[in-house]
This record gives C-alpha cells, sequence and structure tokens, in this order.
C-alpha cells in the first residue's frame, strides 16, 4: 500500500497537531539531533553493508543469541524480505491489522487466508506455513499476552510465527517474544526502532530469528540498505549515555483520559486500548473528518477504513501531549 498510511501530512497544508502516525509524541532527543550533525561527516562513505555493528550491539543489549539479528531499512522492509523468501507459502493474516502484511504475500505469491483477531485463541493453525500477528495490534491495540503466544508456537512446531512487535516500548505489559527467540525455531520477531525513538524518516528495525533463516535472507539482500546516519541513530539510542523525556506511564494515563474523553462524545465509540494509540468510530465518514479536522484545525488522525475488517467511520488516534490533545477533544466537540 503506496498510499493510505499515517502520517500523510504531505498531502495536506497547515497541519500543526499530527495524531495520525503511532510515534512518540515526545519527539527526537536532542541528544540524538545533536549526535547525528555530529556525524553528517559519515554521508561521505559508504555504510556497512549490512550494518553488522548494530546488529551485535542490539544482540548484547537485549541477550539475544550471536547472529540472530538483521537490520532494515524501517520494518516495513522486514515484512517484504520474508515474504519473499517463504514466497508461495500458505499464510494466515489477523485482522485488522497493518496492509503491509497482505502487500507482502500478494506479491510473492502467498496463499492467504484472514481471520478476526479474536478467533486466535480457539484457532487451529497446524495447515499454514505462516502466521502474521502484530502485538500490540495496529490499529486496535489489542495485546495479546505471552502464554497465549507461547502456547501456539509450541503447538505448531512446522508452521513458522512472524511476530511484529514495534509497539511493544508503548505498553506496560511483559508480552515481547523477541526475548524467548532461543526457545523456538519456527519464531521471526519484527522490531521498530522509529516510534520509540521517533525517527521515521530514518527507516530503521531490525529482524530477530534463527541463524538459518538469517543466513538465507543475508544471501539475498542488495548491500548499503541502511544509511550511514540511521546506522548512527541506532547506535547512539541503544548506548548507555542515550537520555530523553519518554515517559510510558504518562503516556499511557494520558491515552485513558483521552479514550474516556472521547468516548464521551456523542456519536463516537471508543475501541478500549492499553497502549498509547486507538480505534474510534465516528458518527461520520472517516475520510470527511480527516479533511475537516486537517482543513479547519490544522489537526491529522489516521483515516482507518483502509484497514481490512473496518468500517468507512473508523478513524485512529495517537496519543499526543495533554495539550495537543484537548485541541483535538474540542475539535471533536464540533461534530456531536
Amino acid at each position: 500500500m503506496i498510499n493510505g498510511h499515517g502520517d500523510d501530512s504531505f498531502s495536506f497544508s497547515g497541519i500543526r497537531f499530527n495524531f495520525s502516525s503511532n510515534v512518540s509524541p515526545y519527539g527526537m532527543s536532542k541528544g540524538l539531533k545533536e549526535h547525528l550533525k555530529a556525524c553528517i561527516g559519515k554521508l561521505e562513505s559508504y555504510p556497512e553493508p549490512l550494518a553488522d555493528t548494530l546488529a551485535r550491539r542490539i544482540e548484547q543489549k537485549n541477550n539475544l543469541p550471536a547472529d540472530t539479528v538483521l537490520i532494515v531499512n524501517g520494518a516495513v522492509e522486514a515484512f517484504y524480505i520474508l515474504a519473499a523468501e517463504f514466497k508461495e507459502k500458505k499464510s494466515l493474516i489477523y485482522t485488522p491489522s497493518f496492509s503491509e502484511y497482505e502487500d507482502a504475500c500478494r506479491i510473492n505469491n502467498h496463499r492467504i487466508e484472514f481471520r478476526d483477531q479474536k478467533s486466535f485463541a480457539d484457532d487451529s493453525l497446524s495447515n499454514f506455513n505462516l502466521v502474521w500477528m502484530c502485538n500490540p495490534n495496529n490499529p486496535d491495540g489489542e495485546v495479546r499476552l505471552l502464554p497465549g503466544s507461547q502456547t501456539k508456537i509450541e503447538n505448531n512446531p512446522d508452521t513458522t510465527f512472524i511476530v511484529d512487535e514495534a509497539y511493544v516500548d508503548f505498553v506496560s505489559t511483559d508480552i515481547p517474544l523477541e526475548k524467548h527467540l532461543s526457545k523456538y525455531q519456527n519464531l521471526i520477531v519484527v522490531r521498530s526502532l522509529t516510534k520509540r525513538f521517533a525517527i521515521p524518516g530514518l527507516r530503521l528495525g531490525y529482524v530477530v530469528c534463527n541463524q538459518d533463516v538469517l543466513n538465507r535472507l543475508k544471501q539475498k539482500l542488495m548491500p548499503w540498505r541502511v544509511n550511514s546516519l540511521a546506522v548512527e541513530a541506532g547506535m547512539y539510542c541503544l548506548s548507555d549515555n542515550y537520555k530523553d523525556d519518554f515517559n510510558l506511564s504518562d503516556l499511557l494515563s494520558e491515552s485513558r483520559r483521552l479514550q474516556s474523553e472521547i468516548s464521551k462524545l456523542n456519536g463516537f465509540e471508543v475501541h478500549q486500548s492499553e497502549t498509547s494509540f486507538f480505534l474510534a468510530k465516528a458518527p461520520v465518514k472517516a475520510s470527511e473528518l480527516k479533511q475537516k479536522l486537517a482543513d479547519n484545525h490544522g489537526i491529522l488522525i489516521r483515516d482507518a477504513s483502509n484497514f481490512r475488517g473496518l468500517s468507512d467511520y473508523h478513524i485512529r488516534i495517537s496519543t499526543q501531549t495533554p495539550e495537543h490533545n484537548n485541541i483535538l477533544i474540542k475539535a471533536l466537540k464540533e461534530w456531536t
């Protein structure tokens, strides 16, 4: 999906408040900005072909086995790389969820089946080569607890589970499967470094998988996919010296407040979420609401109608600062 994602502010003029992208509202740290300025000269040389130094840093910091991390040009690249590696397989995708799983699978001739997120606990998965999951799930913020996920992985050893953990830094629940990689040969985890550190324009993420899959992927990748500044950003953000204003407790508290305030507005139905972003059903079509908020208030929200399984009235909102959230609430009151 080239178009239809969040943060399409390039399509509008005068956006001042961006609720459309699930990125940390605290922004890029001052220290990282200064570090990147100091590293600008590195653009005069080629980066490492596969950014292996950053991969080793992640393995050490997260106590992962050696040679299990592959750096990617944003987590979305990982989905296309993996779909290509497992081309023409049978894939199960739970919906609603991130559209790029489906797009990557279609390009690589997968046989795709879709099922509702709520059916996961009771589903039989042995007939699928791949199961694609997002946890916490985009766009609704649903959280799948560790015991349930681990049971499915253990009971289906011939099925490969690709788990998108792009937003694990935005929940207080202990749900990451990344740290359990060594237990399962049929687990692949995809992580993003752009959401937590507010650097989506740099495109940076990584894949965690067993060495056999990692070696197969490396043999098929072009070199220099990840630029020097992205690598430097990753090294800095994962260093012991990194500091910023990110406060998960405050962010989740503010998310609950925002969800509560919007749910009080006539015509709005909020899907309760445990993370910083959430779905709501508006009293008017999402496309209309999005355009009006942009034109009249400089506010950008996510039109979520193009998520498989959602309606023309669904929007997604990513919690911002209390001041900006109050501006959104006031603007939405015009529709009640």
